[in-house]
């Protein structure tokens, strides 16, 4: 028997694919989960510019694609724009057998005892970020996240205290975010075999500006291995064994560890932002939920404070969708894909699985005290080899960040109604109206029975 034909929205062709390209663009994630709602879980679009896609929504086949050998769906080919931002030196868009030899040397700084050793430079950036924020007036918690997570990682990663010396080293970072998440970055891949990337003169001037900051940094690093660095410092250090002694290349080049930096800042400073800004209007909007997590804060503690993170993770992962590509004729469930078709893994339609999780859409920290994550129906991280190296470090600042505000600062959400993501497509899934609140000091914390407007 022939195996069942891939369905689709709409007729496979290149004006179709245009057509859903520009939908896409203006429907976003929203528009993604209708359509698997509508079509089923697994659907073949032909998205001009990026070849045959594939989505999927079904947890049972993201664990296939995650657990596929890497000779078979490459992890760097599938995430597409991303390799434009990070460049080709990134961990993120390396193949096996490099891709694994630079995760073993990027491990030891985002994982383990280490990441004691970050809560102070969290809380005081978080004390620092507080002290300038508007008393009692409306304010956008995602930018507010965004300038806080940026000073948090800038540190961590250069091992800096300095404020001026922040921001100098800070800027160029922000710029490349702002165009990472821009439209122009998928439109630009979409027609890069006319040129679009090469002829990228505003990504070039933003690389320029981050090699003079950078490059020094890990010259001087090199001229000096004892003087401290952060993790540029741990990567520049760092030497990966082969079980007979060192392999080789036994280190990091300095391309690679420009690249390593540009990723993990990236990658470790808007998802968490936004993840952070998801969390805060959710606790805004659930207020039993909110007082047991400031009761950790001020008690100790963090199981109840990581369950909220776990589900608003659930519910809002900050990078929706990730992607494999195929090598050859590849078997997925019961379709047959042809080689060179890329998977696009719908995670937040995954996270909301009706099969895994009781009233998907609803908002339950309880789903994860007491039990953890199931791998293959909660993967705001992605999975496999490729999985977000950052994990780890990404929970422990959240959590820090958390118990901070809710320790030193009272808030209050300024609209009744709950955050919905965007209509319009991004690489990150933000709150729409980026999670308007009002924040109070607590030695002048709101008075009691103030009403919102």
């Amino acid at each position: 028997m022939r195996p069942p034909a891939l369905p689709a929205p709409g007729p496979l062709s290149p004006l179709f694919g245009g057509l859903y390209a520009a939908a896409y663009g203006i429907g976003g994630q929203q528009l993604a989960t209708q359509m698997v709602r509508r079509v089923g879980p697994v659907v073949a679009l032909p998205v001009l510019g990026y070849g045959p896609v594939v989505a999927v929504a079904d947890p049972a086949l993201v664990k296939q694609v995650f657990a596929a050998k890497p000779d078979v769906l490459l992890g760097g080919e599938g995430v597409g724009p991303a390799a434009a931002i990070y460049g080709r030196w990134s961990m993120f868009v390396q193949e096996e057998p490099e891709h694994l030899r630079r995760r073993k040397l990027m491990t030891p700084p985002l994982h383990g005892s280490v990441l004691d050793g970050y809560v102070p430079i969290i809380e005081q950036a978080t004390r620092a970020a507080m002290a300038h924020w508007p008393a009692g007036r409306p304010m956008r918690m995602l930018e507010a996240a965004r300038e806080l997570t940026l000073d948090v990682i800038i540190r961590v990663m250069f091992g800096v205290d300095d404020a001026d010396e922040v921001t100098r080293l800070g800027a160029p970072f922000d710029d490349l975010l702002l165009l990472a998440i821009s439209e122009e970055t998928p439109v630009r891949y979409a027609a890069r075999r006319l040129g679009a990337l090469r002829m990228w003169g505003r990504l070039q001037g933003i690389n320029r500006r981050i090699d003079d900051v950078l490059m020094p940094l890990i010259a001087d690093r090199r001229a000096y291995p004892g003087r401290p660095a952060g993790i540029l410092g741990m990567l520049v250090d760092a030497r990966a064994e082969n079980g007979e002694g060192f392999s080789d290349p036994p280190g990091l080049s300095d391309n690679e560890i420009r690249a390593d930096l540009i990723t993990l800042v990236l990658a470790g400073h808007e998802t968490t932002a936004t993840t952070l800004a998801w969390v805060m209007d959710l606790l805004l909007h659930h207020p039993q939920v909110l007082e047991q997590v400031r009761a950790e804060a001020l008690g100790g503690g963090s199981t109840y404070t990581e369950a909220v993170i776990n589900e608003t993770l659930r519910l809002f992962p900050p990078a929706p969708i990730t992607g494999r590509m195929t090598t050859g004729r590849y078997q997925l469930g019961d379709y047959t894909l042809e080689p060179g078709t890329r998977i696009v893994l719908l995670l937040d339609a995954v996270n909301r699985d009706p099969a895994s999780y009781p009233e998907p859409d609803e908002f339950r920290p309880e789903r994860f005290v007491g039990a953890r994550p199931q791998p293959h129906a909660w993967v705001p991280f992605g999975g496999g080899i490729k999985r977000c190296i950052g994990a780890a470090f990404a929970m422990r600042e959240l959590t820090t960040v958390l118990h901070t505000l809710l320790r030193e600062g009272r808030f209050e959400a300024v609209s009744k109604n709950p955050e919905t993501p965007p209509w319009r497509a991004a690489p990150v899934l933000v709150p729409r109206n980026g999670s308007r609140v009002r924040f109070w000091p607590v030695e002048a914390a709101r008075p009691a029975g103030r009403s919102r407007r």
